[in-house]
């Protein structure tokens, strides 16, 4: 945030008032007192919105919440109280996940990407809230060219002919010299990530990172060598 820039003071002040409120449906004040060392009276308060932290100690809040409870460990929390049930689709439409997840990606790559890319499957949503945090646009990648009097620039990955995912992108809806950041909801083999990869290089833009929410084990990471320089799971398992 440029010195004098008084919109994003005033939206990171209010981004950490909406922090706060989710994660009090969670947490006590005397929780989030100590996650993020501020009184509880003043906690309260910004909760109820009857006052708005200063510029200042909004960014300690974010800050704060970011690394003594990044989306990791949330998520982590959350698989372990399922009890070996996991349904990634109530995670990823968790709005405190969600919340996290976007304040995590636009405090690292804000500057960074200018486009967000996702394929359209249970990912988009992370992607939306990632899109939003960053002020990036969205762009969804899909499995057919749905308009047939439009082109489309085409990603594929797999082993063909039988496990081979395709996905199509619109003709401009990516530009060269775009940096774009890729989301997905899932990790497993990376053939998703692949292909979304190989439509932002074919489209002329730069891939600036792989961001997934939940990756089981290391292979999507292999696949993804050579195409994406920096892929990163806010939880891996296995």
């Amino acid at each position: 945030m440029a010195p004098g820039d008084r919109a994003g003071e005033l939206r990171l002040r209010l981004e950490a008032v909406e922090l706060l409120r989710l994660l009090r449906r969670w947490w006590s004040l005397r929780e989030l007192e100590e996650i993020t060392g501020v009184p509880r009276g003043a906690l309260s308060h910004y909760v109820s919105g009857s006052r708005v932290p200063s510029t200042g100690q909004a960014r300690a809040i974010v800050e704060r919440v970011l690394e003594r409870l990044p989306p990791g460990r949330l998520l982590g929390e959350r698989i372990r109280g399922a009890k070996g049930m996991v349904d990634t689709q109530e995670l990823v439409l968790d709005p405190l996940v969600l919340r996290l997840a976007s304040l995590w990606a636009s405090h690292r790559y804000r500057g960074r990407a200018g486009k967000v890319l996702a394929a359209e499957t249970a990912g988009v949503p992370l992607a939306t809230a990632i899109a939003l945090g960053l002020g990036a646009d969205l762009v969804l990648a899909r499995r057919s060219r749905e308009n047939p009097y439009r082109g489309y620039i085409r990603g594929e990955a797999g082993e063909p002919p039988f496990s081979v995912k395709v996905f199509y992108a619109p003709e401009g809806s990516l530009q060269r010299g775009d940096r774009v950041l890729l989301v997905d909801d899932l990790a497993r083999t990376g053939a998703t990530l692949e292909a979304l990869a190989k439509i932002v290089i074919r489209a002329g833009a730069e891939p600036v990172a792989a961001v997934v929410l939940i990756a089981l084990g290391s292979e999507w990471r292999r696949r993804l060598a050579g195409l994406v320089p920096e892929a990163l799971a806010m939880l891996e398992i296995g």
